[in-house]
Parts: C-alpha cells; sequence; structure tokens
C-alpha cells in the first residue's frame, strides 16, 4: 500500500500562520515517509534557546500525529500495531514539570500548538525522574526535551520506547552552546574537594558528535534553519505488510492466544511454553530489544496456567517491577480475550500482581521469587540479575530464563558465559533465540545510534594464541588511558574498556559511561599486553582530602558524594582523620572473560598500589557485593575487611562488602583498627543480623592481612571453665554449655595467623551452628552428615581448641 505523507491545508495554512518555513514541514513530511516505508524511526532535533523550539515541537509533532491518525486502521491490517494499539500516543519528556519550572513552559507552548493539530492523539507527560514507569509501554511520537537536564540512562530507556514509523523530536540547545555548559547530572557528580569547573564535558561532546555522524537524523534551528537534512524530499510511502503468522493446527493453549503474536518468533515462544506443561523443565529465551520477548512471556504463561488445569500460581521477577510492565500487560490482554475479568494490584503505577479465576501472577524481587512456591518461575531480563541469585533458580520444575542481550537491562553475552555455561552442567534446557522485531524493522538508524553512543553493544578485542602466551608470561604493563583522546577520537579502546566490564559485571548503565567520561574523581587504568591489547580494565574513584568543616557535617549524618569509604570509616569506625587521607576507591575491576583466572587482576591490583605509593597517597580499596569467590580474592591480594552491610542488596541478594589496604603508616593503624572491631562486631552480629550468610563467606570475612589477633579480652568464669572440661570429656551436651561455647569460638575467629588448624568443613560449622545459632539438622545438611556425626564434630573441635586457649585464659 502507498500512502500521501503530506499534511492537509488546514496544518499548512497554520504553520504558516505560525512562521514555520515550508521547507520545514517538507523536511518533517520526509522523516515521517522514510519511518513508515521502512519501519524505522527517524529524528528530528531542533536547536535553540527560546520557547520557540517547543511551539515548532508541537506543529510538526501535531501534524505527524494527524497523519498517522489517518492511517491507523492500515496499520493495523498491516500487523505492523496490535489490534488494541487503537490510538496514536506521544510521550513528552523533560526534567521538570513543576509550576513556573522552564520544563513546565516548554512542555505547555509544546501542548498549545499540538492539541490544535493532532487530533485525537494521547500525550504522556513523565519527568525523566520517572522514566522508569514507562518501561514496556510503546509510542508513536516522542518529543524529548534535553535543553537542561538528562541522564544517559534516561536517553536509553525513553528513545527505544518509540516504534518504527514513528519520530523523534529533541529540544536541544544551540549545539556550540551545549557542548560547553554543565546540566543537572553534571551537578550531581561534584564531590568534595571538586567544584562544578572540575566536571568534564566529554560525554555530551559525543553525544553532539554521533547526531551529525548517523542517518536519519535530521538538524534544524527553532528558527527553521536545517543544518542536516535527508538528500532528497519524500511525500510518499510505500507501507509493506509485516509477514503473516502461521498458527499450528494441533495447539495445547487457546487459539485465540496464538492470534495475539505479531511475528513466528513469538509463536515459538507459546510452542516451548505448551512442552513445559506435561514435561516441566527449563527454557532460555534470548533476544535483542524490541523483538516482543517480555509480550510473548505474558501471553504464554497464561496459555500454561489454563493447560495446567488446577489453581495456577506463577512468580515473576526481574531487576526491577518496571521490567516486567509489559509482561503483565499482555498476560491481562490475553486474560480477557479468552473472557476473564482480571484484577490487578497495582503499587506507584507499577503492575505488582494480576489475577483471574484460579490464575496467579506476582513480582517479587529477585532475592525473594526462588523461596516462594509456585507453578512457574519466570526470570525476565535475567542478564540484569546476579549470577548467584540465577542459580537459586535452577532446581525450579518449571523455570524460564528471559534476558535482552543488547541494552541497558543487561548484556546477554555475559549472561551466557557467567551462568549459561555452569548451568549446562547442572540440568538440561532448551533454548529460544527471537530474531525477527516487533517496535521496528532491523537495521534502524536510531537504534544504530542509541547503541554506539551508549555502547550497549561493546565488546572487548578478541584473543589469539600468542596473545595467551603474553599472558601466561605476565607480558603486561599498567597504563592510565587519555579518556579526552578516547572520548574525542571514539578510539577502540573504549569499546574494548567498556566491553569488558559489559561481559564481567552483572549490571552495566548507560550512566556509567557518562560517570567515567565527566565525573573530575573517576579515572581508569588499563593492564595491557605488550601488543596493546587491553585484557583488565579497572575504574577508579580518588576519595579522601575532605575539608575539616565537611568532615564535621559528616560526623553528624551529612553524606557527602563520591566519597563513600571516607563517610563510611567516619561513620562506622569514628574515624575523623582517616577522612583527611587520600586514596583510591576501586569502583570496577574487570578482567577479559577468556583471560580469567590467569592471574591478571591480582597483577593490575599490584600495580595499581605501586602506583598509589608512588603518588603518596595513603589506602586503596573497593566496595563490591560479597560472594565467596570475591571476598577471597580480595582478601587474598592483602585486603582487611572494614565494613558489611547489614542488609542484602534487594537485586543480587548479596551483602555489600568495603575493603582496604593501607600504604601509609598513618592508614595502616586506622585500617589495623578498623578490621578488628569489624571482626569483633561480625562475631555478634552472625547470630542476627547476619544470621543467613553463607558461612563460606564468613570464613573469608575472618581473615586479615595484619596476621595478629584481635586485642579483646575473653572471660570465662571458674564454673564455665569447669563445665567446658564437662563438655569436652562427653559429660554435658552442647546446649547446656553454649555460653561458655561461644566465647571460645570467638577467640579463635579473632584470633591470628599462628591459630589452630581447622578445615574448612569445620571452620563452616562452628559459623552455622555456634555462631549463627542454626539447628543441629540444619548444621547436618550443611555438612551432608547425620545429625549424630555432626554433633561429635562440634564437640571434636571444641576440645581441640578448649585444650588450646585453656592455657591462655
Amino acid at each position: 500500500m502507498t500512502v500521501k505523507i503530506r499534511f492537509d491545508k488546514e496544518v499548512r495554512d497554520y504553520a504558516k500562520g505560525e512562521k514555520v518555513k515550508d521547507s520545514v514541514l517538507r523536511l518533517t513530511e520526509t522523516a515521517l515517509a522514510q519511518a513508515l516505508e521502512k519501519f524505522h524511526r527517524r529524528m528530528i532535533i531542533i536547536e535553540g534557546d527560546t520557547l520557540r523550539k517547543a511551539e515548532l515541537a508541537g506543529i510538526l509533532a501535531g501534524a505527524s500525529a494527524r497523519v498517522l491518525g489517518g492511517i491507523l486502521d492500515e496499520l493495523k491490517k498491516k500487523r505492523l500495531r496490535y489490534e488494541s494499539e487503537d490510538k496514536i500516543e506521544v510521550l513528552y519528556a523533560t526534567d521538570s514539570l513543576g509550576e513556573d519550572t522552564f520544563g513546565r513552559k516548554r512542555y505547555e507552548a509544546f501542548r498549545k500548538h499540538f492539541d490544535l493539530l493532532a487530533g485525537g492523539a494521547e500525550v504522556k507527560a513523565v519527568t525523566f525522574k520517572h522514566t522508569r514507569d514507562i518501561l514496556g509501554r510503546t509510542y508513536d511520537l516522542l518529543i524529548l526535551d534535553m535543553s537542561y537536564d538528562y541522564s544517559p540512562n534516561d536517553l536509553g530507556r525513553i528513545i527505544e520506547t518509540v516504534r518504527g514509523g514513528g519520530l523523534i523530536f529533541i529540544l536541544a540547545h544551540p549545539f556550540e552552546k551545549w557542548k560547553k555548559m554543565w546540566t543537572g547530572f553534571h551537578k550531581s557528580l561534584v564531590t568534595p574537594p571538586y567544584t562544578i569547573d572540575d566536571v568534564k564535558k566529554r560525554f555530551n561532546r559525543r553525544l553532539i558528535r554521533k547526531f551529525t555522524e548517523h542517518e536519519g537524523i535530521y538538524i534544524i534551528t527553532e528558527n527553521g534553519k536545517a543544518k542536516k537534512t535527508p538528500k532528497r524530499n519524500k511525500t510518499q510511502a510505500k507501507i509493506r505488510a509485516r509477514k503473516g503468522v502461521e498458527i499450528p493446527e494441533d495447539t495445547l493453549f487457546p487459539r485465540e492466544l496464538y492470534e495475539m503474536p505479531l511475528t513466528e518468533g513469538q509463536v515459538e515462544v507459546l510452542k516451548a511454553f505448551e512442552e513445559l506443561v506435561e514435561n516441566e523443565g527449563m527454557l532460555v529465551l534470548t533476544a535483542d530489544r524490541g523483538r516482543g520477548k517480555s509480550v510473548s512471556v505474558g501471553i504464554a504463561s497464561i496459555g500454561l496456567a489454563l493447560a495446567l488445569k488446577k489453581r495456577t500460581r506463577i512468580v515473576v521477577t526481574a531487576p526491577e517491577p518496571e521490567n516486567v510492565q509489559a509482561l503483565f500487560r499482555f498476560a491481562k490482554r490475553a486474560l480477557e480475550r479468552l473472557g476473564f475479568k482480571p484484577h490487578m494490584v497495582e503499587e506507584k503505577g507499577l503492575i505488582k500482581e494480576l489475577y483471574a479465576r484460579k490464575i496467579g501472577l506476582r513480582y517479587y524481587p529477585p532475592a525473594e521469587g526462588y523461596k516462594k512456591t509456585a507453578d512457574l518461575y519466570i526470570l525476565d531480563e535475567a542478564a540484569g540479575i546476579h549470577v548467584p541469585i540465577l542459580h537459586r533458580y535452577l532446581n525450579k520444575p518449571r523455570v524460564v530464563y528471559s534476558s535482552t542481550i543488547h541494552g541497558y537491562e543487561g548484556a546477554g553475552r555475559g549472561f551466557s558465559v557467567k551462568f549459561l555455561k555452569r548451568a549446562r552442567e547442572r540440568r538440561q534446557f532448551r533454548e529460544l533465540h527471537m530474531e525477527e522485531p516487533i517496535r521496528y524493522a532491523e537495521n534502524d538508524p536510531i537504534e544504530k545510534w542509541l547503541f554506539d553512543v551508549l555502547l550497549l553493544d561493546a565488546e572487548p578485542v578478541e584473543l589469539t594464541e600468542e596473545d595467551y602466551r603474553l599472558i601466561e608470561n605476565k607480558e603486561v604493563y599498567f597504563e592510565e588511558p587519555d579518556l579526552d583522546d578516547w572520548f574525542e577520537n571514539d578510539r577502540p579502546d573504549l569499546r574494548n574498556f567498556v566491553g569488558i566490564y559489559i561481559l564481567a559485571h552483572y549490571r552495566n548503565r548507560p550512566s556509567d559511561v557518562a560517570l567515567l567520561a565527566d565525573a573530575p574523581h573517576h579515572r581508569a587504568r588499563v593492564l595491557r599486553l605488550k601488543n596493546g591489547k587491553i585484557v583488565t580494565a579497572i575504574q577508579i574513584a580518588e576519595e579522601g582530602n575532605i575539608p575539616k568543616k565537611v568532615i564535621e557535617k559528616m560526623a553528624k549524618g551529612y553524606k557527602p558524594r563520591g566519597n563513600i569509604i571516607p563517610d563510611m570509616m567516619v561513620k562506622h569506625h569514628m574515624a575523623k582523620e582517616f577522612a583527611k587521607l587520600r586514596g583510591y576507591r576501586i569502583v570496577r575491576i574487570a578482567t577479559h572473560p577468556d583471560a580469567m583466572d590467569m592471574g591478571l587482576g591480582s597483577k593490575a591490583l599490584e600495580l595499581l598500589e605501586k602506583e598509589a605509593r608512588e603518588r603518596g597517597l595513603d589506602w586503596i580499596g573497593s566496595g563490591f557485593g560479597a560472594s565467596e569467590e570475591l571476598v577471597r580474592f580480595w582478601v587474598r591480594n592483602g585486603f582487611a575487611v572494614v565494613h558489611l552491610s547489614p542488609a542484602r542488596n534487594p537485586v543480587s541478594g548479596e551483602f555489600t562488602a568495603i575493603v582496604l589496604k593501607p600504604i601509609s603508616e598513618r592508614a595502616r593503624k586506622l585500617i589495623r583498627k578498623a578490621n578488628d572491631e569489624f571482626r569483633i562486631r561480625l562475631t555478634e552480629w552472625l547470630g542476627d543480623t547476619h544470621r543467613e550468610i553463607e558461612p563460606e563467606i564468613v570464613r573469608w570475612l575472618f581473615e586479615t592481612p595484619f596476621g595478629e589477633a584481635v586485642d579483646y579480652p575473653i572471660h570465662l568464669t571458674e564454673v564455665q571453665r569447669k563445665r567446658l572440661d564437662a563438655f569436652t570429656g562427653k559429660v554435658l551436651t552442647y546446649d547446656t554449655v553454649v555460653d561458655a561455647v561461644k566465647p571460645i569460638v570467638k577467640l579463635y575467629f579473632l584470633d591470628g595467623w599462628m591459630k589452630p588448624y581447622l578445615d574448612e568443613r569445620q571452620i563452616r560449622l562452628l559459623i552455622y551452628r555456634v555462631l549463627q545459632g542454626h539447628s543441629w539438622e540444619e548444621a547436618a545438611k550443611l555438612i551432608d552428615r547425620t545429625e549424630t556425626f555432626t554433633m561429635i564434630e562440634v564437640r571434636d573441635i571444641i576440645r581441640g581448641l578448649w585444650y588450646y586457649y585453656k592455657r591462655l585464659l
């Protein structure tokens, strides 16, 4: 079908009355025609300093909405949108909509003209602070007001909500001014002792350069001057129908559900879910963004619930509830299509629960979902969930892992490298990859621009056999890269650096790149092979050197930006003097995924410490999710644990640990004292705050690089000593002497390197049974022995410790 894309006489007369140049109207018509014909998006940037740019956006967007409204039925017939999407939807995103704000004034200027021309289009206005609310939604037109503030995370979320055939209007300052100005995001990067003048503007300059480099992006001024235009005007669009979907003849799920998908890929998802009805099992579903993954899972989950023919409970989890809104909405549409009247439970505008007759879907944070009993567990955006938590769901009878390969939610290859490889060793499962796009067609120029500017598809350099030889021989060198050169000249090293993080870390956000680019206290370091290839990436933050007045405020509760470790030391260890010292906080350290466990991370830390020493710094440290692997890595590299968060991260399910390594003598005294204090606290916390932390992690938290016992007096009464003798002599039982056993066990964990030898099982058993107070039944399960054996084992361990420490008390 060929449609004419030309604004009608009423629009043209109105535009002429508002002094809009005809060339600007033709440019917008051409952009819309291109978008509809290719089922891509197009972007029009309007540069300007006045409300005129918002008014112009209102006229051009209103005219475009009018055209789209006229062909809406044709778009549905050609399967370019769902039947339920029966109106033109417009998103307006800005930094502020509060009364008397510039953001509000620009929005009102836009609406004044848009509402006169759009003809019934629906506008959703949202501030950047609330962009999570629109995840999973789809819009025909977007007006993105970047005049003052935005963060790269906002950009990633908002741009991807626009469907093929749609237009994006960007309200921007004149580029030359924009390159030099500070935004609200920049102001959030200021941390003592730095000021706004120290904040860089590398990311904005990169963004502006990418606007000019990529196709499908046109640039005009608010006065109508064209700066980047289409090669030729276009007033017709040949709109191609989406390929029809063949519905299988024999289906377990109702045919009405099979009529909902727009692509064969979505039908395959429904068929894959059918296999889970009788055989149970595990399904892994991957796709690039915009393939209808979450929509398909939502529809298919209803089919499975009906096919089970019983009361069905479905646990849905994802890094954030915003990630599963499309899943819930299409599950609801599927129920309605089948004649149900579903009941939704919403919280702050987000669907958290969905119920119909004998069917229930409920969202839980990742660290809670696996504890619930359900017939099906769905993990959406699984690449954004920490790997140890993903493993918790592996033993569930029916489980679906659904993951985006490229996008702000996580990296699919990292998901494959870190999770699927191990999962294959534990159970069989089916993998399904969705190829055909739904939201827009392949090779969309706006997607290419977005992935490029935010480095969403960055990957590390490929390693050869020669590279592995260099790694084995440690033929590497440490370097501080020139970030100005990386960002200004778009060096491949930048993509390789970020690519290592994408594959190594479970959550990467576009703002991480902007933080590296512009934060005054953030720096990059790399470990290169002698041929120049980056194999280890480190992002550090310079912390400390805080003015005395700020330190006093910190002691009273003030939390300065960007000084995580000094703030913790002041508040939790009462060490005001530590805030005066200078150090490096290692924000992220990651090694090339194909060169893991080859000593590169430790080598990089060794060279970073050498640099810090040469520069006169006092300490280096880090904060991270406390897994056994990571705590062991830091402790073995000479770092002391000084803090553990009281609660688990709701997404990763981990407690956050902070570690420090002293360089100066002043820092050594403070860190040694903090480490001692932490170990003392941990002996008490384990029976309360941290009763559920894994003992294999605790075992490493107690380790100290200082090698000496904590100066912490343990006192036993004469009667307690005699009762211990009676316990070790098999006269009294453990439960009657806990009060005397605990001090001895604490003494062991607060001791130095010369303490009695215990093997790993014995250490974990002492932590789990004595310090955490778990039952004999639970302790027996931990070491995979009988309860009787476990009781005897504990008695034998205590006998040895009591024999050793008896003479010291």
